[in-house]
This record gives C-alpha cells, sequence and structure tokens, in this order.
C-alpha cells in the first residue's frame, strides 16, 4: 500500500506530508527555487513581461517576504497587471517561502477572491510544491505543512482564520460603491472589526520580520479621496501611525507641484519618470493614453489614472482661481484690518457632536467697498455726463490693480459641536471680533434648522439672520464659481481647509465649508453688492 502512495503514477498528488515523512529532494532543491521572488516568476509565469513599474513592485514585494517591510500601499491604474503580482504570484511565492504560515487574501467579492486565491494555488504548484490532500479548496488551500491561503469578500466572514500576510485587492466594486459614503464607512468598519483582529502576531523568539504583527499590503486603484487608502493615510496622523511604504503610480508622471502629498510618516517610493512620461509604454502608449483621458473626462482620468481622486486642479472651483491676500489669518479685531464695506458670519450647522457626524462650518466674509464707484469719470457717466475722449481713456485706480477682488474670505473654520457648542463657540468668537470685523449679520440656514432651533438661537446671538436657502448645494456652488473664476473673490492665509473642500466639491467627504462660504457669498451679493447700483453683479465687471 505504501508503495502505491510512493508511486508517482498511482499518486498524482506526491503527497509526503500526509505520511509525515520529509521528502528529502525537495528539501534539497526547492529552497533554491524560493529564495527570489522574481526566480519564482520566472519559474511559474515562463514569459512575464518584467517592465520597470513591475520590477519597482517586486522588490518592494521582496522585501516584504524578506520581513523588511510589513506595511505595504500600492496606487495604480485599471488593466496594468497589479492583481497578477500582489494577489496571485506573490501569494504563491510567500506560501513556499513559510509553508507554516497562512496568506489572506480579501476583494471587493468572494468571487473575485476565489479567483486570486485559485491562481495562487495553482503558479505555487506549478514550480513542484505539494499540497495537503485534505484541504484544496480555492478558498482554503493548505500546505502539508499545515499553513496555506485563505480568501474571502470584504465585509465578509474570516471566522477561526488568522494571517500572516493580509492582502487586500481592489475592496470597491466600482464608482457606486467607492462615492457611497455609507458603503466606504462599511468597509472600513470591516476593516477594523474583522481583518485586523485576523493578523497573527509577530512569531516568537528572533525573527527576521523586524515587526509586530502581521505583513499587510493594500493595492487598488483610487476611486474616492475618502477611500480605504485615504482613511489609511487620514490615520497616519493619530496617536499609532502604521508609517506606509507607498508606491502611487500616476498613469502619466507629475511635475513635483501637481502630485499629490503624503503623511510624513510614510515612505514614497521615487518617482523614476520625467514628467509626462508613460508608466508603462508598452501596454499603454502616451497617445492611447490621451484618448483615455479625453474618453474618461477629468475627474475619473484624475482618480483611476492619475490616483488623485482629488484632482490637483479642483473640480467646480479650479485652483487657478484661487487668489490670496495679505491679512491676519485669525478672528484678531485688534490687528489692522482692510475697511470692508460689510461683514457677514456665515454658518452651516448640524448639531450633532460625535466623531462620525458632520460638523458645523463657519466662514468669516467681508466685501471691500466699491472704489470705482467714487471715481471721478464713473460718476460722470453715471450722471450720463459725456467725457473728453483723453479722459475716457483713463483707467481708473481700480482697474489698474492686479489681481482686484471684491469679497475676502477672512477666516474659516469647522468643529463638530451639539447647540450648546454652537452657541457658545458664536457668542466667543462675535466677542473677539472687535469693531473692525464685527459682522453686521449672522447667518444660519432656515431650511435645515427648523423654526424652534433658529428662534432660541435668534435669542441668544445678535444679528442672526435666518436664511431660506434657493436650490440645491450644488447649484448654489455653481452660482458663486463664476465670481472666483473673475477673480473677484480672495482668500486670507489659513483658510487651506475650506480652499480643499472648494477644489474637491461636489466629491469631497465635506462640505460644510463650502456650503458655509456659498451662502456667504450670495448674501452679500444680493443684499449688498447690489445695493451698490448695479443691478447685477457681473463677473468680468472691472475687465472692461
Amino acid at each position: 500500500m505504501a508503495g502505491l502512495i510512493l508511486d508517482p503514477a498511482g499518486d498524482l498528488w506526491d503527497d509526503w506530508g500526509l505520511l509525515d515523512v520529509p521528502d528529502p529532494c525537495r528539501q534539497q532543491n526547492t529552497p533554491q527555487l524560493q529564495q527570489i521572488f522574481r526566480d519564482f516568476i520566472v519559474a511559474a509565469y515562463p514569459g512575464y513581461a518584467f517592465h520597470t513599474w513591475a520590477e519597482r513592485l517586486i522588490a518592494l514585494l521582496q522585501r516584504v517576504a524578506d520581513g523588511e517591510l510589513n506595511r505595504l500601499i500600492v496606487c495604480c491604474p485599471p488593466r496594468l497587471g497589479k492583481s497578477l503580482l500582489v494577489s496571485k504570484l506573490f501569494p504563491a511565492y510567500w506560501v513556499s517561502r513559510y509553508p507554516t504560515r497562512f496568506c489572506a487574501i480579501a476583494s471587493y467579492s468572494a468571487e473575485l477572491a476565489y479567483a486570486h486565491s485559485r491562481e495562487a494555488r495553482h503558479y505555487y504548484r506549478a514550480v513542484g510544491h505539494p499540497l495537503s490532500k485534505d484541504s484544496t479548496a480555492v478558498g482554503n488551500w493548505l500546505t502539508p505543512e499545515r499553513g496555506g491561503c485563505i480568501a474571502a469578500g470584504v465585509r465578509g466572514p474570516f471566522t477561526g482564520k488568522g494571517y500572516a500576510l493580509g492582502i487586500i485587492d481592489d475592496p470597491y466594486k466600482g464608482p457606486e460603491d467607492a462615492n457611497s459614503a455609507g458603503q466606504r464607512q462599511k468597509l472600513i468598519e470591516w476593516f477594523q472589526s474583522v481583518w485586523l483582529t485576523r493578523a497573527e502576531p509577530a512569531p516568537q523568539g528572533p525573527s527576521r520580520w523586524g515587526f509586530a504583527g502581521a505583513a499587510q499590503v493594500v493595492v487598488l486603484t483610487r476611486w474616492h479621496q475618502d477611500d480605504l487608502i485615504g482613511w489609511l493615510l487620514e490615520q497616519e496622523s493619530g496617536d499609532a501611525p502604521q508609517r506606509w511604504q507607498v508606491l502611487n503610480l500616476p498613469a502619466i508622471a507629475e511635475p513635483p507641484q501637481q502630485q499629490i502629498l503624503f503623511p510624513a510618516t510614510c515612505t514614497i517610493e521615487p518617482d523614476w519618470r520625467q514628467p509626462a512620461e508613460p508608466l508603462c509604454p508598452e501596454r499603454f502608449p502616451l497617445a492611447e493614453l490621451e484618448q483615455i483621458r479625453i474618453r474618461a473626462g477629468s475627474y475619473w482620468w484624475n482618480a483611476l489614472y492619475q490616483q488623485r481622486p482629488s484632482p490637483a486642479e479642483g473640480l467646480l472651483f479650479q485652483r487657478a482661481w484661487i487668489r490670496t491676500t495679505a491679512g491676519t489669518p485669525a478672528p484678531d479685531g485688534r490687528a489692522a484690518q482692510r475697511p470692508f464695506a460689510a461683514v457677514v458670519l456665515s454658518c452651516d450647522l448640524s448639531f450633532k457632536g460625535g466623531e462620525a457626524n458632520d460638523y458645523c462650518g463657519f466662514c468669516l466674509l467681508g466685501l471691500l467697498p466699491d472704489q470705482e464707484a467714487r471715481h471721478p469719470a464713473a460718476q460722470a457717466r453715471a450722471r450720463g455726463e459725456q467725457l473728453h475722449p483723453s479722459a475716457a481713456r483713463v483707467r481708473s485706480p481700480v482697474e489698474q490693480q492686479e489681481g482686484v477682488h471684491r469679497i475676502e474670505v477672512i477666516w474659516s473654520q469647522h468643529h463638530r459641536l451639539d447647540l450648546p457648542g454652537v452657541m457658545n463657540f458664536l457668542g466667543q468668537t462675535l466677542a473677539s471680533l472687535g469693531k473692525a470685523l464685527s459682522p453686521d449679520a449672522v447667518l444660519i440656514e432656515d431650511a435645515a434648522n427648523g423654526p424652534a432651533v433658529c428662534q432660541l438661537l435668534q435669542r441668544q446671538i445678535p444679528g442672526l439672520i435666518a436664511v431660506r436657502p434657493s436650490g440645491s448645494k450644488v447649484s448654489r456652488a455653481h452660482a458663486v464659481a463664476p465670481l472666483m473664476e473673475a477673480g473677484q473673490l480672495a482668500f486670507r492665509s489659513g483658510n487651506d481647509a475650506l480652499i480643499s473642500e472648494l477644489l474637491g466639491f461636489p466629491n469631497g467627504a465635506h462640505d460644510d465649508l463650502v456650503d458655509a462660504f456659498g451662502q456667504g457669498v450670495i448674501w452679500l451679493q444680493s443684499q449688498h453688492w447690489r445695493s451698490q447700483g448695479k443691478a447685477t453683479p457681473r463677473p468680468l465687471l472691472f475687465s472692461r
């Protein structure tokens, strides 16, 4: 009977492990084959094309296998071949290196995760490594040493299983998944409550892993600025930074000023290309990428292909429209201030103070006086008088100024506050502004807060006005965008959070500052700007 088991013709598995007998041939020959990931790829996948981007990723995965690196983020365009390397070939190689330990693969669906695991099992077997006879399922296959690979969909169970290498590959099914705040939150909750709890601790005793806990590799194409990668990077500012190694691969290399900024705790793999150079010209030459850019549109091109889900140039509000001006960034009435014709404190309120709830947004804006209207030539025109040609050609002082603007964002802040907290914040803020910046009105949205809350706030906050909004948030933003494009809005320093929200709107995670900003601009425009003798505040008012 034993002879039948050991006979390769009768035992297709040739599995010595069931008998608990080591195979001297495999013990002698296999380690040399396993030592380097690149050699494993050559043996398991003959004809694999080692493009430059792949060589960079292979080197990082080698460091993961060698225990020199245990936190790796990979962001790259679709259809590049990332899953073949990270979720199929690498798990096979890693299990061959550590046959007593488990690798876990998660993707947006169990079917896709099983497909990755099936391919990993194939490559593991292709170079001569054995499987255990009693467990060869695609979603849970074992080595004779009782290690192996497990697979499941994200938000699926990993009950009873732990892993020493965890791979998350494309956890979002598509844009509907990624753009849904509810679906993004469910994924994060699964990551915290299920995925991380299945990570094995570091082996006892001397180990070349050098890190506490299992290695983590997260690879995806960016869909949204608050997708899983965005959330992981945001956590780096907390008390337990993971110090991720990041390989960020835009389809077309960008100049430094356009590249997204990563937390200081992360290590970023440098881009080896010159600006405008394609990532993988062998598969996607520059001409084809330009066609993809046109077909996909700017938002999806920047997110999916350039790995910038909040585009550097902005969406509705463009970065090129952002103008800055000198002035104190904080609400400090003691500093010298430019004279304003009107000042408004605009508020977007949400009375829930929990960490998961919306922010309350506050934006202080000032309307500069119309200096052009007081110019003698403008006053003569207003009276219907005819000017001498030489006088008509003289530009007014306002026309001679570059970067002139009418509305100035003095400061903006957002906080998670309940109703008492809002009242306390507004009271302290109004008291600190002093006469120079004392607002003519404090605005809140009538429809969002209800009559009872509005009446309570009006009794406590002097000058408070409940504003009934016209149209949706997006339509109000569209009403403000032309004024910003025409250079008639400027921002003092210290308004970075507002500017970031404007550039990401309407796809950003938060829009409370955008709402407060838009509400204040529209109110100043309708209540004060038009009352200065102009029927409508045209965007190119000063560019005749």
